[in-house]
């Protein structure tokens, strides 16, 4: 009875967090979707996966990119949702199990961690660093 109240407020967030992505200005980095890959170090339009063969990690865990580069972020597990934050710099993206988006990586060089909001507490974090 509750079953589809429920299911509308998830689909209610979800379309809600697709329209605030869309709709960030370009003082913020935003994030859009699509396509996968593996490669141990960014350098601008790389991968960054997640959950590959169902750990708790992304791989590379240390990433470097070109300021203004986009990062495709890849959820590897097809079961798992993963997230990829960058807390407090307006980088916070979701995956359902499969999905891929892209992040537009607008942050001063400098060195930023970064987080499954989810999982970071079974230690899947890692190293963001923007030349």
């Amino acid at each position: 009875m509750h079953r589809p109240r429920r299911l509308r407020a998830i689909l209610v967030a979800l379309l809600l967090g697709a329209t605030l992505a869309a709709c960030s200005n370009n003082s913020t980095p935003a994030a859009t979707s699509n396509p996968p890959a593996s490669t141990p170090a960014a350098t601008g339009g790389d991968t960054l996966q997640q959950g590959v063969d169902d750990q708790l990690v992304f791989t590379p865990a240390d990433i470097s990119v070109k300021h203004g580069a986009t990062l495709t972020v890849t959820n590897a597990s097809a079961s798992t949702t993963h997230t990829f934050t960058v807390t407090g710099m307006g980088i916070d993206i979701t995956n359902q199990g499969g999905q891929s988006q892209q992040v537009k990586i607008d942050l001063p060089p400098g060195t930023y961690p970064f987080i499954c909001t989810i999982h970071v507490s079974e230690g899947m974090k890692g190293t963001l660093t923007v030349t």
